[in-house]
């Protein structure tokens, strides 16, 4: 097998990561590794599973869950066919919704823009779908063609060429997949299994064929189970009612009975609690002829409206009617902004293998790698794998360049949470703010304790990270704190937020992380759900459902702090449990930590 691998040497586990990955496509095994940055996982696998691909006619499919990882993974690409002068092809994906460059599709979700889609496409009302497949547009379509092969293009670069030629994105990559041995996507493409179909079918691939890596593989049971959930809710079924008495009046009735059934429904959550679970049979079931009748309204309704709440009404009721104890039923109530309450009724996975099981038992081999797959007994488990390879890896920067350091002066556990310990809280802010002198974030367990405490931070140059952070403010949030490095600033941010994974900040962009207290989701239904489920099939209910899922978000956070051999910085736990044996355990045995009761220790290190 030719080795292109484009640099001149490897870095340190480099090498045995992919003597590993090697190993794996030989012999068609999975893959668990735990690879922190700075090991360079994505060239150690993209390297030679493409090596593989081209000698054995396979294909690598390199999945993600950010657009950042996107780019990483295409730069890769280009740096590997440059240094070995040798020709293929790559095609990158998003989501359908963001390739397309229609400008009336802004408000749509990835599920209505695919019905939207669809309908446009079927019916010849899509010019850019047109533009593409025009007989007299031959010679232009066939000069972006000719760009499109002879380059690696990073989807946002070929968005561009496509928005400029007027013609469709996502079918000019697909064409493009058609010749290409490496396709970059979404989870998405391959974790549903309507959508999968559909695009190996596009893009003329066997997923028997395909190398799977995936990347920020910690994700991936969140999203699979994430994918197999479907909710509704009384504002749904009221915009549902709208489109029957527009479009199809005999099914009037049939939505407004579903309502008065969940308003039954809601009398179980009396005046003291606001979730509970529930039965099948408490909601309708309706027969088959109805849901597809609701379903063919639904086309009628998306040609006018563009989405359709009737189209997710009946996929929540096809679903609604399986037995399957890997599923959860149940009824919440919240407010909406003017304080009315909104019932909802959900349909919760419990067990991502469901998703996983058909990819494993058909594709060549599938690569998980995260820089926190922690502990990999636990994925091997929840993922549904069959005694794959496991290799975990340690940090290979310098370990005088970063200070991991547990102080023990506060605790956000809920017992000990009063106004004495937010003040408490604030201080220790306050005082890191002074010691560390650069730009810093603190994470904080929640939104609610960081509103309890930000208003007792004092100090210049604050920023705070708003609930539901889109792309665009927290890119210019990034910028803006960047640019004041040299000044330092503070931002302060929830550990499960925009900014908790998944952000570069690069030499003193970033030179210290706090994390406040243990982030644990929050204790509700689904929660207790997930624990009791992991409890029943593995005996480690607590552990794989709420305890470690809270030190993976840790170790994200403290992740954002060294990102390169030449990167300084500090990691504060801040909170009297991180002391405690029962949740030191949890950290991989590499991470390296110091005690103290004040910021000495923080003072020396930039000394």
């Amino acid at each position: 097998m030719p080795d292109l691998f484009p640099f001149e040497k490897h870095r340190q586990a480099q090498d045995s990561f992919i003597k590993v990955v090697n190993t794996a496509l030989k012999h068609k095994k999975d893959v668990l590794a735990h690879v922190p940055t700075g090991v360079g996982k994505t060239v150690a696998t993209l390297a030679p599973s493409l090596a593989f691909a081209l000698e054995n006619k396979k294909h690598v499919v390199f999945l993600t869950s950010k657009h950042t990882h996107h780019k990483i993974a295409i730069e890769t690409l280009k740096i590997i066919k440059n240094k070995n002068e040798i020709n293929f092809q790559v095609a990158d994906f998003i989501g359908k919704r963001w390739m397309c460059p229609r400008e009336d599709v802004g408000g749509l979700g990835s599920k209505e823009f695919g019905d939207f889609c669809r309908y446009v496409v079927e019916n010849k009302e899509c010019p850019y779908y047109e533009n593409y497949y025009s007989r007299s547009r031959i010679f232009t379509n066939k000069l972006l063609a000719d760009e499109l092969n002879s380059h690696i293009f990073h989807v946002e670069e070929l968005i561009d060429e496509c928005k400029n030629a007027h013609v469709c994105s996502f079918e000019a990559a697909a064409n493009l997949a058609k010749k290409s041995k490496v396709i970059v996507a979404d989870y998405y493409h391959v974790l549903n299994p309507i959508t999968r179909a559909n695009f190996f079918k596009k893009i003329e691939k066997n997923v028997e064929d395909c190398i799977f890596i995936w990347d920020e593989a910690h994700n991936l049971a969140g999203r699979a189970r994430e994918l197999l959930s479907e909710f509704i809710s009384t504002l749904s079924l009221d915009s549902a009612i709208k489109e029957t008495e527009r479009f199809n009046q005999d099914l009037t009735s049939v939505v407004i009975g579903l309502k008065e059934r969940l308003l039954k429904m809601s009398e179980k959550l009396g005046l003291d609690k606001n979730e509970v679970l529930v039965n099948k049979n408490d909601l309708i079931i309706l027969n088959d002829e109805v849901i597809t009748e609701m379903f063919k309204t639904a086309e009628r309704v998306i040609e006018e409206e563009k989405r359709s709440y009737l189209n997710s009404l009946a996929g929540f009721l096809m679903m609604w009617k399986q037995e399957d104890s890997r599923f959860t039923r149940i009824l919440k109530r919240s407010f909406n902004r003017m304080g009315k309450p909104v019932i909802s009724l959900y349909y919760n996975c419990l067990d991502p293998s469901i998703i996983l099981t058909p990819i494993i038992e058909q594709a060549h081999c599938n690569i998980f790698m995260s820089g926190t797959l922690h502990p990999l007994d636990m994925y091997e488990e929840i993922f549904g794998l069959e005694m794959p390879i496991k290799v975990e890896y340690e940090n290979p920067f310098p370990e005088s360049n970063r200070l991991d350091l547990i102080v023990p002066v506060i605790s956000t556990k809920f017992t000990a949470r009063n106004s004495g310990m937010y003040q408490k809280i604030a201080d220790n802010v306050n005082e890191l703010i002074k010691k560390i002198k650069g730009n810093k974030i603190f994470f904080f367990p929640s939104y609610d304790l960081m509103e309890k405490v930000k208003d007792k931070i004092v100090g210049e140059n604050i920023f705070i990270e708003n609930q539901g952070t889109d792309k665009s403010s927290r890119e210019t949030l990034l910028r803006r704190f960047s640019e004041l490095k040299d000044e330092g600033c503070s931002l302060l941010a929830v550990s499960s937020g925009s900014f908790g994974e998944g952000i570069d900040l690069m030499g003193n962009n970033l030179v210290g992380v706090v994390i406040i207290g243990i982030p644990f989701g929050k204790v509700d239904l689904e929660s207790n759900e997930l624990i009791r489920y992991y409890e029943e099939k593995f005996k480690k209910g607590m552990e794989y459902g709420y305890i470690i899922p809270a030190f993976t978000n840790i170790m994200q956070n403290a992740g954002r702090c060294i990102r390169s051999e030449k990167d300084r910085g500090v990691v504060i736990y801040l909170d009297e449990r991180y002391l405690l044996p029962n949740y030191r355990k949890y950290f991989p045995s590499t991470v390296k930590f110091k005690v103290a009761k004040d910021y000495k220790e923080v003072e020396n290190f930039f000394k």
